[in-house]
């Protein structure tokens, strides 16, 4: 075990115990690759089916932060008492929660949604085949409630082309394009997903679009009102003065949210009390 591995130790640990801590560690933290048709099953305490990876250094990164780090755990928030709040009020009326993940990789962000949020419905985008593949692989056991949908979020329906295939499956970039070539993929809208889910108002959020909120969030913004929480992972550290995050900064100000930040997430809370008072 290298020292890199040991400094990554107490957080298994503090996530599965000291047994599956070390077990899970010894697995999946071994060398790795930039790519890989290796596909290797892995039983993690809390999920009922196994997590699937390729042997790939994109894989168990995703792993690492999704499962291990939790990054979308927003329990420690004081906020989080009125989503939670908000969910079982849902349930409690016969509503079906939705969760759109914008940017799903190969499904593990989905598979936590799908356990912290039980009666939820989860519509999970990706534009690379690869991935979707590894999607729908590692949420077969959900595919009643995780529904993945090839393609990317845009602010219009579409199509969409992956602009840099060379980059390695976590950092697909997308951008529009006037037709199907053969090789676009569709570009869904926030409202074209609520549409299929027959929901008006999303639950959650989760966008990690690889700087495409620069234009998901230029117009057609009317979704964002609805929502309860919406997760940002911000990309200006990957594209200087690119000027990603500005259009989202400003969507956002319309309405009342809270803001926090954990990790690369930046996390935020629709105040619907406000409009009540």
């Amino acid at each position: 075990m290298n020292l890199q591995n040991i400094k990554k130790l107490p957080n298994y640990v503090r996530s599965f115990g000291v047994f599956h801590g070390l077990r899970l560690l010894y697995l999946i933290e071994q060398s790795l690759s930039k790519k890989s048709d290796v596909i290797k099953k892995y039983f993690v305490p809390g999920y009922s089916k196994p997590v699937h990876l390729r042997k790939t250094i994109s894989d168990h990164s995703i792993f690492w932060q999704c499962i291990v780090q939790r990054q979308y755990d927003f329990s420690r928030f004081s906020q989080s008492n009125q989503l939670m709040n908000t969910y079982h009020e849902m349930v409690k009326q016969g509503i079906t929660p939705l969760i759109i993940d914008c940017g799903g990789n190969i499904g593990l962000s989905s598979l936590y949604f799908a356990n912290l949020f039980p009666e939820a419905k989860i519509y999970v985008v990706e534009p690379d085949e690869d991935n979707f593949k590894m999607i729908k692989r590692n949420t077969v056991s959900f595919s009643d409630r995780i529904i993945p949908l090839k393609g990317g979020v845009w602010n219009k329906s579409g199509w969409l082309k992956i602009i840099n295939p060379e980059s390695g499956s976590a950092a697909f970039r997308v951008d529009f394009v006037d037709e199907n070539s053969g090789n676009a993929i569709r570009a869904y809208t926030i409202e074209d997903i609520c549409t299929l889910a027959c929901v008006h108002s999303p639950l959650i959020v989760k966008i990690d679009i690889e700087g495409a909120q620069i234009s998901l969030f230029k117009e057609h913004i009317e979704w964002v009102s609805r929502s309860h929480l919406i997760m940002l992972e911000l990309d200006d550290w990957l594209m200087p003065w690119k000027g990603t995050s500005r259009p989202f900064f400003r969507a956002m100000n319309q309405y009342p949210f809270d803001y926090l930040i954990s990790g690369e997430t930046i996390f935020c809370f629709r105040d619907f009390s406000e409009e009540n008072t």
